[in-house]
């Protein structure tokens, strides 16, 4: 599907999500340029109980949206690491995050691995997070000191720069395809839950 809209200008918002940090950066595309517009990371109180961090996570990214209205938000697909525990939780905040975008009008929803925005960003799939910091600072012309906002904001150009591929909903904000079960996430969440 093709992103269109009547505007001059395209507003991309990047979510790299966590239940301790989820990182967000906001670009601009006018004229075939691309515009840094804000960044920041969502840190709920550690103290909180899950249910809290990921109310104060949807109602902080809600307000992001509705500053910077955008029209693509891509996010981060979850990459399952041995602890299952710490891959549902991070499949909370995406879900949250999820829910938030795909209830709002005229956002087109795209996820990416983190390989790819690495390889997008760097040329390289295995950057560290201080490279990407490096590639973001350089492409758009602005110190970035918080790493989660930095891997938000890559996110968000490796999505611009892909934003034609693979869109999983449409511009109605109604219609979304269906996506292929994560078969790594599904093992992690049942190890998570046969854990007692």
């Amino acid at each position: 599907m093709v992103i269109t809209n009547n505007k001059k200008e395209l507003i991309i918002i990047g979510i790299d999500p966590g239940i301790r940090n989820t990182g967000w950066g906001v670009i601009k595309n006018a004229k075939g340029k691309l515009y840094h517009e804000g960044h920041g990371v969502i840190v709920p109180k550690i103290i909180d109980s899950d249910a809290i961090r990921l109310n104060y996570i949807s109602r902080e990214l809600e307000k992001i949206i509705e500053n910077y209205k955008p029209d693509l938000a891509v996010i981060e697909k979850i990459f399952v690491s041995a602890s299952g525990e710490s891959a549902l939780k991070l499949g909370m905040a995406r879900g949250v995050a999820m829910n938030l975008l795909a209830s709002q009008d005229n956002i087109v929803i795209k996820e990416l691995a983190a390989r790819f925005v690495k390889k997008a960003i760097t040329g390289t799939g295995a950057a560290d997070k201080k490279q990407i910091n490096f590639m973001i600072e350089k492409l758009l012309g602005t110190k970035v000191t918080k790493l989660d906002a930095s891997d938000a904001l890559a996110i968000a150009i490796a999505g611009y720069n892909f934003r034609n591929e693979n869109i999983t909903s449409d511009l109605s904000g109604k219609s979304l395809k269906k996506t292929n079960s994560n078969n790594k996430l599904n093992i992690a969440i049942q190890r998570a839950l046969n854990k007692k």
